[in-house]
């Protein structure tokens, strides 16, 4: 509510201030805001404005009260809106001008946008590293379901004949090989649900303002595991189901 500095009040460098909404809840002001008297730094006026929260800090802190006043004499940094399309010309034309006020300092600059994003560079690197762990366990466990869906329908080979014989069908036959893998795959989970709970429930403690943990997540990732299980043992189950009985049983 209320309205920004303007060059049309003659009284805002010297009187005015904006606060965000936390400074309003902190002091306890109650409506109207706006006109009421204040006092910073041994400097009385009154607030012109309250602006909604945001963040200014990383999200490990939380949204602290702020508060703006215009110091005209205290120059020690400037925040420029700029457009997009020419970042480099734009950019030299304010070289030339800071150049022109002679003010003794040299002309550095940053970008808000790089610096917010400064702030994450941190939990950026983690996240890829984890993924990239994650990918390539992943990759490993598939190799070795390969492996041994390849290894027990050999094993099997003769039981698929006969029940082939008997009447089974291929996807009876598909079911009683991917259920020995499914079965481990819950009790995997059974394992994996509280250790990835407490890991992920230390970790975000660190944050201010976090997400909730809910069972919803673990059953995704638990279906996704079970479907990647099925469908890596799916050809080895598909290949023997298929095998001639003829070819199995012909020595026996």
């Amino acid at each position: 509510e209320g309205r920004s500095f303007s060059r049309e009040y003659a009284t805002d460098p010297e009187t005015a201030f904006i606060v965000n909404e936390e400074a309003v809840r902190r002091m306890g002001l109650q409506e109207p805001v706006v006109g009421k008297r204040f006092g910073f730094w041994g400097i009385d006026g009154q607030i012109i404005g309250v602006m909604k929260d945001a963040h200014f800090q990383s999200l490990y802190h939380q949204i602290e009260p702020l508060v703006f006043k215009m110091f005209p004499p205290w120059l020690r940094r400037m925040y420029v809106k700029i457009q997009s399309e020419d970042i480099s010309a734009t950019m030299a034309s304010l070289q030339k001008t800071w150049d022109q006020m002679n003010l003794g300092y040299p002309f550095d600059y940053r970008f808000l946008d790089e610096d917010f994003h400064n702030l994450y560079r941190a939990e950026e690197r983690l996240g890829k590293i984890f993924r990239t762990f994650a990918a390539l366990a992943v990759f490993i466990a598939c190799l070795g379901l390969v492996g041994l869906s390849s290894f027990m329908a050999e094993q099997k080979a003769k039981e698929i004949g006969i029940r082939k014989t008997l009447g089974a069908s291929v996807p009876g036959i598909i079911r009683l090989m991917a259920k020995e893998f499914i079965k481990w795959v819950l009790i995997a989970n059974v394992f994996a649900w509280p250790i990835a709970w407490i890991v992920m429930n230390t970790f975000l403690q660190k944050y201010a303002y976090r997400m909730s943990l809910g069972i919803g997540i673990f059953i995704i990732s638990g279906l996704l595991a079970l479907g990647i299980a099925v469908l890596t043992v799916s050809y080895q189950s598909v290949k023997a189901s298929l095998a001639n009985p003829v070819d199995t049983l012909r020595y026996e």
